[in-house]
């Protein structure tokens, strides 16, 4: 999701991390101030650099596309998910149980990382055409990611070939930013409680176990 920012394949050590610090700050300003209210002077500032620094670093949209992907895997990387290390490593366990454990661990976390910036990009969508492209294509990434999902359950006999498409679709709408904003926001879950109840609704799903019903806060 960095299209649009320059990159330097030779720069130095320091240049990357003055890079790091832009990206860091307008991950920032992009979720306190949203799109429109966050310029290129404001994260200069929270940066502690040139406003030329900033430009050099990306286009406002592109800024906004790069923090989202560092937001949500860790890295600039437009690799496949599954080539991540926290990711990978998850799908190299053979106990699948414990694999789908894992990458609810591992996915909620960049889901809650990631969030401030998802509500920007999806507010701002409307208005700014090049935000909605930016969404379009993280939307088709998150798919492609997971469509690796469905083939990665047959392989460890959990499905059949015919349930890959409904397994993809049904992991892509619970990992969801949305959903994790509707249990989250909406009525008042803790981080734990809806990794808890993540777990235990793809082991319902997909592997057909039971699990402990989350508790949920009263609000």
């Amino acid at each position: 999701m960095s299209d649009g920012a320059v990159r330097y394949p030779k720069r130095s050590a320091q240049a990357a991390r003055t890079r790091a610090t832009i990206i860091a700050a307008a991950g920032e300003l992009f979720g306190e101030l949203g799109y429109a209210g966050t310029t290129m002077k404001a994260i200069a500032r929270r940066a502690r650099v040139s406003v030329e620094s900033v430009y050099l670093a990306g286009s406002k949209s592109a800024l906004l596309a790069t923090a989202m992907t560092v937001a949500f895997t860790g890295t600039e990387s437009d690799r496949p998910l599954a080539e991540e290390p926290g990711y990978a490593a998850v799908f190299a366990n053979e106990d699948v149980g414990e694999a789908l454990d894992s990458y609810v661990d591992v996915v909620s976390v960049s889901i809650a990382r990631s969030d401030p910036l998802w509500r920007t990009a999806r507010a701002a969508a409307d208005a700014e055409p090049e935000i909605r492209r930016l969404m379009d294509e993280a939307l088709a990434r998150r798919r492609s990611d997971l469509a690796m999902t469905g083939p990665w359950l047959v392989s460890r006999g959990v499905i059949t070939p015919d349930l890959i498409e409904s397994a993809n679709a049904t992991l892509s709408a619970l990992v969801s930013h949305e959903v994790y904003e509707h249990l989250v926001d909406e009525f008042g879950w803790t981080l734990e409680q809806y990794v808890e109840w993540l777990r235990t609704v793809i082991r319902r799903v997909i592997l057909d176990q039971p699990g402990d019903v989350v508790e949920r806060s009263e609000s």
